[in-house]
């Protein structure tokens, strides 16, 4: 029986399209499969794209509608409007999860979960989670069970100027003709935008509004063309919807992570949306629409809000709890539940606000209690990351932050000679000693837990580590000014060992120079940047000027260190660490015979033993057991690769230090030695423990001389 198109609603509202409705449930459950890793669907993510694009359809519709009826868009009639349909639902979810939260996340993990609730109560959460993307010291750390807000963000942000726009640009005589045009060229510049950013700065574009609105835009000008748009055959209507929907699952299915989004590549999923839409456009509805339309679907997308909402921290922080990834069907379990809380939702949540008493309530003070219940979930978000986050530091213990510096001993005996500088790294090698006593962590942990975040060396403080986009070494000098002068380079793992050679320089009376930038490493190859994704082309030309800055320097010696894992970029294809050792060997090898000629001595410190856990993580959360979260040692370390670096080292007459049995002095590799905190996140020493290091390199640096 064919679709009949329903007579339009006495306020003014478009018909009821229940091909939109199916599309919804089409886009939300591509990205249920993702987020639950269902295998086939590593582009699920397009889920997104297809709900802008029927947002912006449906939004920009409305506005139309009411311009052409009364010539005005009654802007605090519509922000309350959408007030009612998005907070409730998002308000409870958020507050919820903060709360779940503060009960299973270890307590270092909370106050970063708060911050992410007040963020998604304010809708600014999209801003909060790219600044973290572009931060290399935060976008290793654990998701949220609140990420997946950045992209209501985005929409609530979208909302909050587009109606203003229109009705701007639309003017007193209504023009819809100029506000088509005004709608295209927003998309054509947030696209040249979106295009530019995901070349340059892939975590902006895929999370600001800017590099997204296009995908909005292109709904808008479906809303605008509507009327053109009915009178399209039905034998158009047919293929267009079909080809839509083809080209939204080619998206799920051929993209992954590793796709450069949004670019270009979001054009697949975002016109085939606008495809779907436009097909079911012309009444009767075609087949295909109708086959979107079925009433499974139409069930699905009337619950795709309170799915999305509620998803995420489901999936999230179960695995959190258990401190494991959940096997599938686990996974297949909480997104069933998914569904009854959805309906749940719905139906006591989201329906009595939008239709019950609120409804009546006159606009403005909606809006008011809208914006107060906002403020005060986000308040109360906060105030909880405060009170359940890890305990404060015992009086008089201070901590390494910017310019303040502590130095602490470690326990004895500490190997003086790291075990495998010549011996294999084996883990029959390790050494024997006393094992880190059983018991709980100690109170006045060094640093503590409740700053450790914001334990870093010296250099970031003082714009002296480079980050991602910098290409011009900074001149930075330490100690001595008229001393031997000693280079430290490398990537951030160079960076953690800056609080040892800066206390080794103040002792000896070097110029300590330090030059290092993150996920650059010094080995002469192309790399690739994952959060970037693409070659980090950055790298190759920092590198070429700190091999430049040396070689005119002519220092005393050049420290190396870098991290052993990433990727690199081999005629265009991203190669992974486990396939990249003898290309590394290669690359170093070419870096290091530069190095000795222009250098007195080169020494290349092993990479660091990496934890299986964010250490202060675990630690936060195991207060009760100092060694509940050591690191098995055959996990920690990748003996091939020590023995790589240390061949390497010896062909070029370079010194090799490995330092794991200084970081593992006990087998598992503990996270606390003493009352020292090892690694302020899930790879970096901290500065103390780096700082109490400096007794036990200093024997194994070559002499610099009187």
């Amino acid at each position: 029986m064919p679709h009949v198109a329903s007579p339009p609603p006495s306020d003014g509202r478009a018909p009821f399209r229940p091909d939109i409705e199916g599309l919804r449930a089409v886009a939300v459950l591509l990205v249920l499969a993702y987020h639950a890793r269902i295998p086939g669907f590593p582009g699920g993510y397009i889920g997104v794209d297809v709900f802008y694009v029927v947002s912006g359809f449906l939004i920009t519709g409305l506005i139309v509608r009411e311009l052409r009826a009364t010539g005005r868009v009654d802007l605090v009639t519509f922000y309350a409007r959408r007030a009612r349909r998005l907070l409730p639902a998002a308000l409870v979810v958020i507050a919820l999860t903060v709360i779940a939260s503060a009960i299973v996340l270890p307590p270092l993990r909370v106050p970063d979960v708060a911050a992410d609730g007040a963020a998604a109560a304010l809708y600014v959460s999209n801003i909060r989670f790219a600044a973290q993307a572009t931060d290399y010291l935060q976008a290793e750390l654990d998701p949220s069970p609140l990420l997946h807000f950045w992209s209501l963000g985005v929409e609530e942000q979208f909302y909050l100027f587009w109606p203003a726009l229109l009705l701007l640009v639309a003017g007193r005589r209504t023009n819809i003709r100029r506000v088509g045009l005004v709608v295209a060229v927003v998309a054509v510049l947030s696209f040249g935008l979106g295009i530019a950013w995901t070349a340059s700065d892939a975590p902006l574009a895929f999370f600001l509004l800017p590099a997204r609105a296009w995908e909005l835009a292109i709904g808008a000008g479906l809303a605008i063309g509507v009327t053109r748009l009915s009178r399209l055959p039905t034998s158009f209507a047919t293929v267009a919807a079909a080809a839509g929907l083809v080209m939204i699952m080619i998206g799920a299915v051929a993209f992954d992570t590793d796709t450069p989004f949004p670019g270009t590549a979001a054009l697949l999923p975002v016109l085939g949306a606008a495809l779907v839409i436009a097909g079911g456009i012309p009444m009767p509805l075609n087949r295909v629409s109708r086959l979107v339309s079925i009433r499974p679907m139409r069930w699905v997308g009337g619950i795709s809000y309170s799915l999305y909402l509620w998803h995420w921290p489901l999936l999230v922080l179960p695995a959190a709890a258990v401190g494991t990834e959940l096997p599938w069907p686990a996974r297949l379990g909480l997104l069933a539940l998914t569904f009854v809380l959805a309906e749940a939702s719905r139906r006591w949540i989201e329906d009595p606000i939008r239709h019950g008493r609120v409804a009546k309530l006159r606009p403005s003070r909606s809006l008011g209690v809208a914006l107060a219940s906002s403020v005060a979930v986000a308040t109360v978000s906060l105030g909880l990351g405060v009170t359940a986050g890890p305990p404060a530091v015992a009086a008089g213990i201070g901590n390494a932050v910017g310019s303040a510096i502590v130095t602490v001993d470690l326990p004895t005996p500490l190997p003086s000679t790291p075990v495998a500088t010549d011996a294999p790294a084996t883990p029959s090698a390790e050494p024997t000693l006393a094992p880190t006593p059983a018991g709980p962590v100690p109170a006045d942990l060094v640093p503590p837990l409740a700053t450790v975040r914001q334990d870093l060396p010296v250099i970031y403080a003082d714009e002296c580590h480079a980050e991602w986009k910098e290409v011009a070494p900074p001149d930075c000098v330490y100690g001595r000014k008229d001393g031997k002068t000693v280079f430290l380079i490398g990537d951030s793992h160079a960076a953690h060992w800056f609080p040892t050679f800066q206390r080794l320089a103040d002792e000896q009376d070097w110029r300590l120079i330090s030059l290092t930038k993150s996920a650059c490493p010094v080995a002469d190859l192309p790399v690739y940047n994952g959060t970037l994704k693409r070659e980090y082309t950055e790298c190759d030309t920092w590198r070429a000027a700190v091999l430049d800055r040396i070689s005119r320097e002519k220092p005393a010696m050049v420290v190396v260190s870098d991290s052993r894992i990433g990727q690199l970029w081999v005629d265009g294809n991203a190669v992974p660490y486990t396939d990249r050792e003898d290309l590394w060997a290669t690359g170093l090898e070419r870096s290091l015979d530069e190095l000795r000629r222009v250098a007195g001595h080169v020494v290349v410190i092993g990479d660091t033993p990496r934890p299986a856990t964010d250490a202060p993580v675990c630690v936060s959360g195991h207060l009760d057991d100092a060694l509940a979260c050591a690191t098995p040692l055959s996990e920690a370390i990748t003996p091939a690769w020590t023995a790589t670096e240390r061949t390497v080292s010896g062909e070029t007459g370079s010194t090799f230090i490995d330092p794991t049995a200084w970081l593992c002095p006990t087998v598992p590799c503990p996270a606390v030695i003493g009352k020292v905190l090892v690694y302020r996140d899930g790879h970096h020493m901290t500065t103390p423990f780096a700082r109490a290091l400096a007794p036990y390199l200093e024997p194994l640096l070559p002499s610099l001389g009187g």
